[in-house]
């Protein structure tokens, strides 16, 4: 078999051709036909609001100066917009993962074993808004969210009876808890050690992506520039002793529900990602040697081919930013991982069932642009309460379905050359790169949280964005379009247990009770003292939860040195 030529531009001529021919249609065919039967809407993209023409050819590309090799090339190479695996998913499938996250450790581990069962490999573990804002089940301040929003954390034991799992079947654990990283990457590495699991047989992903915290969130605790440092010691922590393991993921996803634009999500969240990269150079690392440890989760909205896009622009700016801006040499370095998922924002309350059929186009979406490493896909019932069984079963499937029925992973980016999806792509990439030009000229995306330009850019497209379902100029079937009168919701509603926080706040006050005080003091005397003077954290939390020190007795350490964060509402808004 002959080796196929590797594709070339059009020439000039032969754009002059098809101009030529495409003006004849437009005038002969397509402009009669609209005169006659008009267009039933205005055509733009969901979230960017670009106009999106009826017609894309080989014109559209040389206007935006498209070059194959450089702005395609093949799977494998710079830019990497076809991916960063020279045969994409034939050899391997993306790992199949979920979120899950409630109840306490005991329950959580009852529930991972159930979803590893229905053929998934990787689990994220949420945590309880009380732990992910740094108190303890006790605290008078959060009774009544214990739990509820994700797996209470209060000291190791709570992790001991959580990794009550089968190792063997677990490829992938993602971690998020962001603003009291150090306390939470010590209790994993502790109870670990304690249940003799070897932490070099899976991959461990700490989320450790505070800043995003700032921007939307809402989950922080101390002032961005320790939340800063912090996650920096931990991003360290691992880098020196534990390297199999992920130090650092960019939840680019949680800008999503922010109503944040394909633009805004791509560039927020990499001049967020350099902040932690100029830290880490900062340290005395390069550049090669800490951007491979990048990591980033991507979400893919209903708007199917912007999201394809978003995906296949990210690789290139990522790319590009790292060989051109930061002079990385390792084409390791040059390479975008990611978990792409479906998002959650275009799932609704009403008419649950339908969210299905709208999981089954997003994960083919995610697919088509790549997938990423690892494909998580939230459930068809997450707006009414916690998954159910069943609707964990059914998510888990559509996974399976879109890897083994459709034929979507079965050859490298099969939507490359479509003039359209290259126009779109390149046209994100080229606005994407004067949005992060923007940011670092006004000094990086610290700066750009202290001063509130993130806050107020998502401010402006809430609103936009909430608007266009208000009028109408955003169908939404089920709340704005085909809304049933009397709508029955015939779902499936998972509850918790009523008495489990109870359960949970006798179990951290007995602990407090039975455990060696002083030598607890003696610990968060340390963890302040790490704190003072600049040392890593993650020492002197690790040697703090093996005396069982709780989550919120170390956090509150922290606080006494690092103080709270108090947003100034009115340019952050959050």
């Amino acid at each position: 078999m002959n080796k196929p030529e590797k594709p070339q531009p059009p020439a000039a001529p032969e754009i002059e051709r098809i101009q030529t021919a495409q003006a004849a249609w437009t005038q002969q065919l397509h402009a009669p036909h609209i005169a006659a039967r008009g267009e039933w809407k205005t055509f733009t993209t969901q979230a960017m609001h670009w106009p999106v023409k009826a017609l894309y050819t080989p014109v559209d590309l040389a206007a935006t100066g498209f070059d194959y090799l450089r702005d395609v090339g093949f799977p494998g190479e710079f830019p990497y917009t076809r991916g960063i695996s020279p045969n994409g998913n034939r050899a391997t499938l993306w790992t199949m993962a979920q979120v899950t996250g409630f109840g306490r450790g005991e329950e959580w581990s009852k529930r991972a074993r159930y979803m590893l069962d229905q053929g998934l490999q990787g689990l994220i573990l949420e945590h309880d808004l009380p732990t992910t804002n740094g108190y303890d089940s006790d605290n008078p301040l959060i009774a009544g969210e214990v739990g509820r929003a994700g797996m209470a954390l209060d000291s190791l034991e709570d992790l001991e009876h959580a990794f009550d799992l089968p190792f063997d079947k677990l490829k992938y654990l993602m971690s998020v808890c962001n603003a009291p990283q150090p306390v939470n990457l010590a209790m994993i590495i502790a109870a670990l050690e304690k249940k003799g699991v070897d932490p070099g047989q899976f991959v461990l992903h700490i989320v450790n992506g505070i800043l995003i915290e700032y921007t939307c969130v809402g989950r922080y605790i101390y002032p961005p520039a320790h939340g800063l440092r912090i996650a920096t010691d931990c991003f360290e922590y691992i880098v020196r002793h534990h390297p199999n393991w992920q130090p650092i993921s960019i939840i680019a996803a949680q800008l999503q529900p922010a109503r944040a634009n394909p633009v805004q999500e791509i560039a927020f969240s990499t001049t967020i990602a350099l902040a932690y990269l100029d830290a880490m150079l900062a340290r005395g690392f390069d550049v090669d040697t800490i951007a491979p440890y990048f990591h980033y989760v991507i979400n893919v909205d209903m708007d199917f081919f912007e999201g394809i896009c978003k995906l296949r622009a990210f690789r290139k700016v990522w790319a590009r930013l790292m060989k051109e801006r930061y002079g990385a040499s390792r084409p390791e370095a040059m390479k975008l991982r990611y978990m792409s998922s479906p998002s959650t924002t275009s799932l609704t309350l009403q008419q649950p069932l339908n969210n299905i059929g709208r999981l089954a186009i997003m994960a083919t979406a995610c697919a088509l642009g790549g997938a990423g490493e690892t494909m998580t896909t939230p459930l068809h019932d997450e707006a009414h309460a916690l998954p159910a069984d069943e609707a964990i079963r059914v998510g888990a499937a559509i996974q399976h379905i879109v890897a083994h029925e459709t034929g979507v992973a079965d050859t490298v980016d099969p939507l490359a050359g479509s003039y359209y999806v290259e126009t779109l792509t390149r046209h994100m990439e080229d606005e994407a790169m004067v949005e992060i030009d923007r940011i670092i000229a006004m000094g990086g995306a610290l700066k750009a949280i202290e001063n509130g330009y993130f806050q107020r850019a998502l401010g402006h497209e809430q609103y936009a964005r909430n608007r266009a379902l208000e009028t109408g100029e955003r169908k939404l079937v089920g709340v704005n379009h085909l809304v049933l009168a009397e709508e029955k919701k015939e779902i499936e509603i998972w509850r918790l247990d009523d008495d489990m926080e109870d359960r949970q706040v006798r179990k951290v006050r007995e602990l407090k009770a039975r455990r060696d005080n002083a030598a607890v003091a003696h610990a968060l005397e340390q963890v302040r003292e790490a704190a003072r003077s600049g040392a890593n954290l993650v020492p002197a939390c690790l040697a703090a939860v093996k005396v069982y020190a709780t989550h919120g007795e170390l956090c509150d350490a922290m606080r006494d040195v690092f103080g709270v964060h108090h947003p100034d509402s009115q340019t952050s808004g959050v």
